[in-house]
């Protein structure tokens, strides 16, 4: 292979990789050069017609795998919109690995038709909008094809964070389920999720860990309360979690610390020492309130059974009868058990979600 093209490629590869999408092949000559560098190992060809060189593409998360996939997609089938999954990855919804491996479209068609890149969906009544580029259904649609097919665990920070990004109550997202609704199936669960989502709950960790308390029946905080400072009573702290006994006894609770350093670390001028040291300062304080700090670790989200224990050590008020509830549910009913089921979540998805 010649200079000239091995510099041609290149600067194509870079144009992409500038736009964070895979190459589309310009003409059927170029593809034939890519196809012969995949063959030798150059460059990935991560579905028909796309392609990555090799090294950048082992460096990206499978998230941005996924989203160069869609990206890609987009340019070579420019009237496509995409739904379901693929549309939640484009929103910026947490969803699992797992659920990034297919590609999901929209077929306004009658007629259902799934294979080669996509799987296709016949969605009616939606406006669809361009997100960075990317045709995607309404996030409200997102959301509700999305939930219809998620565990509560699992569900939960989706709606979390769609609302969040709404920015508006929980109403706008009723009403447009309501619409969506008509012939579909699995619409309580996800208007059951929905109807305990909160926006100001600001990670996925901190969603999951309330997932497990309404399912194992602990009493839920407050978010992201604000307390002032000990030492500097004109700034504040904010606190994940914040539980307010009957008795006037309070509860600080606190999503494990790994989860924040790597993500305050990638702030500008930040370092992952710098956050660590941020940190110790900020709970040194916290201990002058003389409440307890519950600090929830990823361990603690992995195991239910560890994760009941630490807050009944804490105090924290429980009904265990909601708990016992939902597991007569599963026995009687296990499809809509499936909402509220208690779930054991893989390491490597909480993992995946401590690395984003």
């Amino acid at each position: 292979m010649s200079r000239a093209v091995d510099q041609e490629l290149d600067r194509l590869f870079a144009e992409a990789e500038r736009s964070k999408t895979c190459l589309v092949a310009p003409s059927e000559r170029t593809a034939r050069l890519l196809n012969q560098r995949a063959r030798a190992g150059h460059v990935i060809r991560p579905r028909r017609s796309l392609f990555a060189r090799t090294a950048y593409w082992n460096a990206l998360r499978p998230d941005e795998q996924a989203l160069h996939i869609v990206r890609g997609l987009q340019k070579l089938h420019p009237s496509w919109t995409f739904c379901h999954e693929s549309a939640a990855l484009v929103w910026g919804l947490p969803l699992t690995y797992r659920r990034m491996d297919a590609v999901h479209v929209v077929n306004t068609r009658a007629m259902r038709r799934s294979g080669g890149n996509a799987i296709w969906h016949v969605i009616e009544g939606d406006s669809e909008t361009v997100v960075e580029g990317v045709r995607v259904t309404s996030l409200e649609r997102t959301l509700f094809d999305c939930l219809r097919s998620s565990t509560f665990v699992e569900g939960l920070p989706l709606a979390d964070r769609g609302l969040a990004l709404l920015n508006s109550g929980p109403q706008r997202l009723q009403d447009a389920f309501a619409r969506f609704g008509k012939g579909c199936a699995n619409i309580s669960r996800a208007i059951g999720t929905l109807s305990y989502a909160n926006a100001r709950s600001e990670s996925w960790a901190e969603s999951v860990a309330r997932a497990l308390m309404i399912t194992q029946g602990f009493a839920l905080p407050d978010l992201q309360v604000e307390l002032p400072r000990p030492l500097e009573s004109d700034r504040s702290y904010r606190v994940d979690f914040f539980w307010q006994h009957a008795s006037g006894r309070s509860v600080i609770g606190e999503v494990d610390g790994m989860i924040k350093y790597t993500r305050d670390a990638a702030r500008p001028g930040q370092t992952a020492i710098r956050t660590l040291a941020d940190e110790q300062h900020r709970e040194a304080q916290l201990t002058m309130y003389r409440m307890p700090i519950l600090r929830l670790s990823y361990q603690d989200l992995i195991n239910t059974k560890r994760f009941v224990e630490k807050l009944t050590a804490y105090g924290i008020p429980r009904d265990p009868h909601v708990a016992d509830a939902i597991k007569r549910l599963g026995a009687k009913s296990p499809r809509t058990a499936l909402l509220y089921q208690e779930m054991r979540i893989p390491k490597e998805i909480i993992e995946q979600f401590i690395a984003s």
